[in-house]
């Protein structure tokens, strides 16, 4: 079926993408036009409209996760991938970045690393990257990878779970590599190694929409971000706005992959240090004492680019008097505020202003134990948990907090005893059944998991949709029932396909 946009069907045209931008930040060119008539074409053939016009009302009416609206965003959002894309920043991460790191993280006996695809598409990417670290990591048994992929299409993301790949993916990727982490499945498939695909994860989150950094999404604290050829759907305003979010997630250090199509401009790479390699750039989190990696001679050259970081304050003389120690002139509601807004580590300095005026309370530790996970210093985070669990053996938010960090310091037995007891607090607490179905799921326990995400959209469904969270900053609990919708339609549907 085809649609021919008359005059009156091109002013709606133009309606549906202000609806997409409005909904997802994705600006449409005049080069996707065409599928976004395809698209609409088949959507109103599969869903009954008889219009354009009646196709967009239903879109109006229903939310992010009805079947319109999934898709309308899977049609205008397939993008072709394949494994090891961009052979310039593979080369890299695989020379450079990734040796250079782990060398860092090993000498200071932290076994872990961050990784987020963000627009992950079918996955290729960050199963790319996963292969990478087995090849890079002898020792990976020991070590604590977070490999997280979103995207906003969940039939894409759907896919991802399957690991499920045609030929033509493998048009970059070494036969030995092929053989090696993937089984052949069929003629013309292959299937990804479970052990491979265990330690990925797939989740949806909305760049434009959803929240982040924040340890709900894991998405805080990270060493290394591609967000590549994702920006080119975007408009200058949202592209400036999700840059300054992808920067709050990194680690101090922490590098940042755009696409060769992410064109960028000084303000937008405000808190970056841009350098060029022979045909690509990265980006590293400006501010912290963390070198830019040597290059041996084998390895693509890189040159600091001509931008530079805006200057900082200078050094104070020697001959400076130093200002008396500040005061805490912040009350709890202000340090609830700055929780709020993610400001985590002003929000941490106020809490240690107020602990060393004498604060030793529950609520502040658990202040701290949040700002602390969010900035990515679990262990601290975990300690500061049990003071004020020690104070307060009660307060469900901790125990909540606690989980959370467990899961980050890949301690998953402790950590779903942890959400249960939340849970067993509070029965009603959306964001524990959801974490706890997650968690499930990712130890393999199917029933269990998609019973505590079914669980969650129940509770989130009998609540105010605008009614806020209290554990999740800018999330509401129809947003929330939204996303899990995506994810138990991820989930559902990636369990048909296996084998």
């Amino acid at each position: 079926m085809s649609l021919t946009f008359t005059s009156p069907q091109v002013a709606c045209e133009e309606r549906l993408c202000a609806f997409v931008r409005e909904r997802t930040g994705l600006r449409l060119h005049d080069h996707q036009l065409e599928t976004l008539r395809r698209t609409v074409a088949e959507g109103c053939a599969r869903f009954g409209h008889a219009s354009c016009d009646d196709y967009l009302e239903a879109l109006g009416r229903a939310g992010g996760d009805s079947p319109e609206h999934e898709h309308l965003i899977a049609g205008i959002t397939v993008g072709e991938s394949y494994f090891f894309r961009d052979q310039a920043q593979m080369e890299f991460l695989r020379r450079v970045w990734l040796p250079e790191l782990i060398a860092r993280r090993r000498q200071a006996g932290d076994l872990y690393l961050r990784i987020w695809s963000a627009g992950s598409s079918d996955g290729q990417e960050l199963y790319s990257l996963a292969i990478m670290l087995y090849e890079l990591l002898p020792d990976i048994a020991h070590w604590n990878l977070h490999l997280l992929g979103t995207d906003i299409n969940a039939a894409a993301l759907t896919r991802a779970m399957r690991g499920r790949y045609g030929n033509w993916s493998f048009r970059a990727t070494p036969e030995a590599i092929r053989e090696q982490y993937f089984q052949k499945d069929g003629e013309h498939h292959w299937q990804v190694s479970p052990h491979l695909r265990r330690r990925t994860k797939f989740t949806y989150l909305n760049l434009n929409e959803d929240s982040f950094p924040s340890i709900l999404t894991e998405t805080s604290a990270l060493d290394l971000i591609l967000c590549r050829n994702v920006f080119i759907y975007f408009d200058p305003i949202t592209v400036a706005q999700v840059m300054a979010k992808l920067h709050a997630s990194l680690a101090p250090g922490g590098c940042l992959l755009l696409g060769t199509s992410d064109l960028m401009d000084s303000t937008t790479l405000r808190g970056f240090e841009l350098h060029t390699l022979t045909n690509a750039f990265y980006l590293v989190r400006h501010g912290d004492a963390v070198p830019a990696p040597a290059l041996d001679e084998a390895a693509p050259r890189i040159e600091a680019a001509s931008w530079q970081p805006a200057p900082t304050e200078p050094e104070p003389t020697e001959e400076a008097v130093a200002p008396p120690p500040r005061k805490s002139q912040t009350g709890i509601a202000d340090i609830i505020r700055l929780l709020s807004a993610e400001s985590w580590a002003e929000a941490l300095a106020e809490v240690e202003l107020r602990q060393q005026a004498g604060d030793d309370g529950a609520v502040i530790w658990q202040f701290r134990a949040k700002a602390l996970a969010n900035l990515g210093r679990g262990r601290e985070a975990l300690e500061a948990c049990d003071r004020s669990l020690a104070a307060d053996p009660t307060d469900k938010h901790t125990h909540f907090i606690r989980a959370l960090v467990l899961i980050e310091l890949n301690r998953l037995v402790a950590a779903e005893e942890a959400l249960k007891r939340t849970i067993y607090l509070d029965r009603n607490f959306v964001e524990a059944h959801f974490q706890l179905g997650l968690l499930r799921l990712r130890r393999d326990q199917r029933a269990s998991g998609l019973k505590s995400l079914r669980n969650a959209l129940s509770i989130a469904d009998a609540t105010t949709p605008d009614r806020r969270l209290h554990d999740a900053a800018g999330m509401n609990h129809g947003r929330i029932a939204s996303i899990l919708r995506n994810e138990l339609s991820m989930y559902e549907q990636a369990g048909k396909g296996k084998k």
